[in-house]
Formats: C-alpha cells, structure tokens, sequence
C-alpha cells in the first residue's frame, strides 16, 4: 500500500538515505508514523527514524496522494529544516493519529 514512498524516495534528490537505515525500514517506520501539522499544505508525518511530507506530483507541483510522502532525514537536513517538522510535530506526540488514517 506505501510502495509509493519507496518510488519516492528513490526518485527524490533530498530523500537520500543513509546508510543506518534501509528502505524496509523507513517504509514500516512510515507505515507507524504519527500525523503533525502541514507545512506548506503539505501533510507531515513523525516516525522513529525521520520525518515524512507528502509528496509533490511533479507536473504541475500540486501535492500528490497521501500515500505517498519523501522521507526527511535529521542528518541530512539543515537544522532549520529539521526545526520547522518539530514544531509542526510537536502537537502530535499527543494525537495518536497514524500515517495510515
């Protein structure tokens, strides 16, 4: 059902993955990740081993299905990038809500 993100991953530039962590599991960390606030009318999501926002089409730039998203990895973002997924994550740690909701 989340195959998309490991199109997505694969296909985008910032989604590079490091070597800690595999495409199995950023899928099944994705599959359990915690809904936040959108950021930019995107949807965002929290998991263990990084953050996750919904992917754009690349036609036209318009946000894709949820079911598809780019993984965003603290270690390979600039710490003002990783700030802006806390705060729009820091209301969900109490939400409960899941990426498959």
């Amino acid at each position: 059902m989340f195959t998309a993100l490991l199109i997505a991953s694969l296909m985008a530039p910032s989604a590079a993955v490091p070597t800690s962590a595999t495409m199995e599991e950023l899928q099944a960390d994705f599959e359990t990740a915690v809904a936040c606030n959108q950021i930019d009318g995107r949807k965002v999501w929290k998991g263990q081993l990084a953050y996750y926002i919904q992917s754009y089409v690349f036609e036209d730039q318009a946000a894709a299905s949820e079911d598809v998203a780019d993984a965003v990895l603290p270690e390979d973002n600039t710490e003002e990038t990783v700030r802006e997924f806390e705060e729009a994550c820091a209301v969900a740690d109490s939400s409960g809500s899941h990426a498959q909701k």
